[in-house]
C-alpha cells in the first residue's frame, strides 16, 4: 500500500486529533462553533501554534480543524437522530474510489438489499456489482442490517464485483439456479467437500483430502470433514483471485471461509495451519483496500494468527525444526503477520510499538534474502523457482545443502503420496470385498494368501466372507464346494484388481489387444485361464459387464451430479493446488514495500532517528 495525498491529510487528521486531546480542545463546543454559523472559529494564536508545534502550514492546521470539527458535529447530530428516531447513520466508503466517505441514512430494520440499493443510487452503480462488508462480515441481502450487527455510526466498506462475475451472476439468473458467482463456487465447494477417494463414483474424478502439517491425512468424522473441507476449498479460491492482486474479490470468498472454519472446533484448526493463514489473508487484503476502519477486526484476526502459528510451530518455531528440519521456509508467514502488526500498532498511534515490530521483519526479510545468482544455479539443474527458493531460505542459501534438500524432500514427499496411494486402493478394495458374517471388513492379507495358492480371488473372497476370515475353514469350504470356483465375475466386480504386466503380456502374446486383456483379467481377478477362456469364447470382444458398482456395493448411492455443479466443480478444481508449499512460497517485495513505506512515516514523526 503507497502513499498518496489522501492518505497523506488522513496522517495530518491524526497528528492534528492527538494534539487536540493531548490539550483537551473540544472543537465542537464554544468558543470554536457558533450557533448559526456554518463554519468553526480559530483564534489566531492557536493556529500558529498547532503550525509550529506540528511542523504543517496555517491554511493546513485550519483545514484540519474545520474538517474534525464538521466530522464531531455529524457525529453529534447522528448520535441524536438515532436516539430520537432509531434511524441510524452508516459512514460507506468504495474501495479502490477517489470519492470519500459518505453518510448513509437507513433503519437498522431495514434489509441489507435497501441498503446495497440506497448505496447504488448514491455512487451510480449496478446493484448486481456490489458487496458489503461491516466489522469483518460481508452484509447479507435477505436479513435485517440488526439481526448482522450492524450499528449507527459503523463503517460500510463497498466492493465492486467484476464484470465477469455479474454476467456469470445474472446468466445464473435467469437460468434460475445460482443466484451469484459466490453462491455457485460455494455449492462446487460443498459438493468437493462430500467425496472422499473411497466415496467418489467414476464419473467424479475430483475429491478432497485434508492432511496434517507433516503431510498425513487427517482422520476425522464425517461431519468435521466436510466443514473443514469446505472452509479449506472457499479459502483455495480466495487465495487464487488473491494472486491475481485483486483485493476485494478475494476478501468475499475468505470471508465465506472464515464462515465456515468458524463451525470446526478449535482441536481440529490446531491440527492445521489454515485458519492462521485464512486470518493474515484477510487482513492483508484489509490492507491493500487500505481499509483501516477494519482495524479492530484485522487486530484481532492477527492475533489469532499468532496464537494458531505457535501452537503449530512453536513459539520460536522449534517444532518446525523438529518436524520438518527447519524454519526458513514458514518464516516468510512471519514477515507478513509482522508487517500487519506493525501497522495496525501504527494506526493506533503505538509509534514505538510499530517501529520495533517493523525492524522485527525487516530483519527476517533480509534473512530469507535468496541471491539471484544461487537462485538462478538451482533453476538451471531443474528445479523449478518455487523449489529453489523455498530450498535456499531452509539452508540458509547454501546452494550444496539446498540441493540434498530439495531432493530428499521431494523424494519423501514422492514415498509418501505411494503409501497413502496404496493406503486408498487398500480401503477401496475392503470395501469392495465387504465384510463377513460378524461384522469384520474381509482380511486382506488372507485374501491374498488364498489367491497365492492359486484359488480365484472372488472365490477367496466369498469364502472368507462366510467363513469370518476363518484361513482354516475357508480351505475347507473351497476344498469341499468346488462350485464356489466358477463363481461368475459380476458377483465381486473387479474388487479394485492392479493387473500384472506379466499376465497382460501372456495375453497379449494370443493376439487379443490390450484393452480387452485388462478388463478380462481384472473380471476374473487375476485368474489367467479364466480371462483366456472367456476371450475365446467371446471372440476377443468381452459383453458389458453387469458387476455392481463400487457405490451398491459400498450402501452408497451412485447417483449421478447435476451437470450444472459438476461443471462448476470443473471451474474451481483449478484453483485448487495440489502444491502443499505454495502457501510458503512468498517473494515479500510487497511486505519489503510495507515496511519500508511505514518506516518513512514513523521518521517523519521523529521516531527511530538516532540522537
Amino acid at each position: 500500500m503507497m502513499s498518496d495525498p489522501e492518505s497523506h491529510f488522513e496522517l495530518i487528521l491524526s497528528r492534528v486529533r492527538e494534539q487536540l486531546n493531548q490539550e483537551r480542545l473540544q472543537l465542537w463546543l464554544p468558543p470554536f462553533t457558533v450557533e448559526g454559523e456554518s463554519k468553526g472559529r480559530y483564534p489566531e494564536e492557536l493556529v500558529s501554534r498547532f503550525s509550529k508545534t506540528l511542523g504543517i502550514t496555517s491554511p493546513t492546521i485550519i483545514e484540519a480543524f474545520e474538517h474534525l470539527r464538521q466530522h464531531a458535529l455529524d457525529k453529534l447530530e447522528a448520535r441524536n437522530r438515532f436516539k430520537e428516531s432509531g434511524i441510524a447513520t452508516l459512514k460507506v466508503r468504495v474501495a479502490g474510489s477517489q470519492i470519500g466517505k459518505i453518510d448513509i441514512i437507513i433503519g437498522l430494520q431495514c434489509t441489507g438489499a435497501e441498503l446495497i440499493k440506497k448505496i447504488s443510487s448514491e455512487f451510480h452503480v449496478d446493484v448486481d456489482r456490489l458487496k458489503l462488508i461491516c466489522n469483518g462480515q460481508v452484509i447479507n441481502e435477505d436479513n435485517t442490517l440488526e439481526s448482522q450487527s450492524v450499528k449507527n455510526s459503523n463503517q460500510i466498506l463497498v466492493i465492486q464485483l467484476s464484470e465477469t462475475e455479474v454476467e456469470a451472476r445474472k446468466k445464473q439468473q435467469e437460468n434460475e439456479k445460482m443466484t451469484s458467482q459466490v453462491m455457485r463456487t460455494r455449492q462446487a465447494a460443498e459438493a468437493l467437500s462430500k467425496r472422499t477417494d473411497a466415496g467418489k463414483s467414476e464419473k467424479m474424478q475430483y475429491f478432497l483430502e485434508i492432511n496434517d502439517q507433516e503431510g498425513r491425512p487427517l482422520n476425522l468424522p464425517e461431519n468435521e470433514r466436510k466443514a473443514l473441507a469446505l472452509a479449506m476449498t472457499l479459502h483455495e479460491k480466495g487465495k487464487s483471485i488473491l494472486k491475481h492482486k485483486n483485493y476485494a474479490e478475494a476478501l468475499v470468498y475468505l470471508l465465506e471461509a472464515d464462515k465456515e472454519f468458524s463451525q470446526c472446533r478449535a482441536e481440529i484448526l490446531n491440527a492445521v495451519d489454515n485458519y492462521a493463514i485464512l486470518c493474515l489473508d484477510i487482513v492483508w487484503c484489509y490492507l491493500c483496500l487500505k481499509s483501516i476502519n477494519d482495524l479492530p477486526d484485522a487486530e484481532k484476526r492477527l492475533e489469532t494468527c499468532q496464537e494458531c502459528f505457535e501452537k503449530s510451530y512453536g513459539r520460536n518455531l522449534e517444532r518446525l525444526t523438529v518436524v520438518r528440519g527447519g524454519t526458513g521456509r514458514e518464516l516468510a508467514l512471519l514477515v507478513r503477520l509482522h508487517a500487519l502488526r506493525a501497522v495496525c500498532a501504527y494506526h493506533k498511534r503505538q509509534y514505538d510499538v510499530a517501529m520495533r515490530t517493523l525492524d522485527k521483519a525487516e530483519q527476517e526479510i533480509r534473512k530469507l534474502h535468496v541471491d539471484d545468482d544461487h537462485l538462478s544455479q538451482l533453476v538451471s539443474m531443474g528445479f523449478s523457482i518455487r523449489e529453489a527458493r523455498l530450498g535456499l531460505r531452509a539452508c540458509d542459501g547454501d546452494v550444496t545443502i539446498a540441493i540434498d534438500y530439495i531432493t530428499r524432500t521431494k523424494q519423501e514427499r514422492k514415498e509418501r503420496r505411494e503409501r497413502e496411494r496404496k493406503e486408498r486402493r487398500r480401503e477401496r478394495m475392503q470395501r469392495r470385498l465387504g465384510k463377513t458374517a460378524d461384522g469384520e471388513w474381509v482380511n486382506l492379507s488372507r485374501l491374498e494368501d488364498l489367491v497365492s495358492m492359486g484359488f480365484p480371488r472372488q472365490s477367496a473372497a466369498e469364502v472368507l466372507r462366510q467363513s469370518n476370515n476363518s484361513m482354516d475353514k475357508a480351505l475347507q469350504v473351497l476344498q469341499d464346494h468346488p462350485e464356489l470356483l466358477d463363481l461368475p465375475p459380476d458377483r465381486l466386480g473387479d474388487l479394485a484388481f492392479d493387473v500384472p504386466d506379466e499376465l497382460v503380456a501372456q495375453i497379449l502374446s494370443m493376439g487379443f489387444n490390450i484393452e480387452a486383456a485388462k478388463e478380462a483379467l481384472r473380471r476374473f481377478g487375476g485368474n489367467g485361464r479364466r480371462a483366456i477362456e472367456e476371450l475365446v469364447a467371446a471372440g476377443g470382444v468381452l459383453p458389458s459387464s453387469s458387476s455392481s458398482s463400487y457405490d451398491e456395493q459400498s450402501g452408497s448411492s451412485s447417483e449421478n451430479e447435476d451437470p450444472e455443479l459438476e461443471k462448476a466443480v470443473e471451474e474451481l478444481v483449478p484453483d485448487i493446488t495440489s502444491d502443499e508449499d505454495a502457501y510458503l512460497d512468498l517473494a515479500l517485495e510487497d511486505e519489503a514495500a510495507v515496511v519500508a513505506e511505514y518506516k518513512a512515516l514513523l521518521l517523519s514523526r521523529g521516531y527511530g532517528m538516532k540522537s
